[in-house]
């Protein structure tokens, strides 16, 4: 009886773990960016040139710009500690960039300054586990 027990409990304790998942830290979210302070004159409904993306597995920022804006400046800010990440490439030559950052839980101000002086910006939360 007591081999029957060991031996049921031995192949029912790998079934409990398949609802755990290794892959965690894999979540992807997108930072929704807005234009920021700059003038810009533009009459129709063209969306952002920017799309940003935090990958949690690389605890990086992935940027694609669509168009050509010159080169851009862009700065990473942990609001909740002071850590800042900046990075500066041509969107000409360099359509996607990957900037690695500390994925410290804590509020996130993403910031690009296009050649021409346009801003944009976008904001992004990290809870402990993402």
């Amino acid at each position: 009886m007591r081999k029957s027990m060991i031996l049921l409990v031995a192949f029912l304790l790998p079934l409990s773990a398949l609802e755990m998942s290794a892959d965690e830290k894999e979540k992807v979210v997108k930072i929704p960016i807005q234009i920021g302070t700059g003038t810009i004159l533009q009459r129709d409904l063209d969306v952002c040139p920017i799309l940003s993306y935090y990958y949690g597995m690389l605890s990086s920022i992935q940027t694609t710009v669509t168009s050509d804006l010159g080169q851009i400046e862009m700065t990473v800010t942990n609001l909740s500690t002071g850590e800042a990440w900046s990075d500066t490439f041509d969107s000409g030559v360099i359509m996607q960039t990957l900037l690695p950052i500390s994925g410290t839980p804590g509020f996130y101000e993403i910031e690009y300054i296009t050649e021409s002086g346009d801003t944009y910006v976008g904001c992004f939360e990290l809870i402990r586990g993402l």
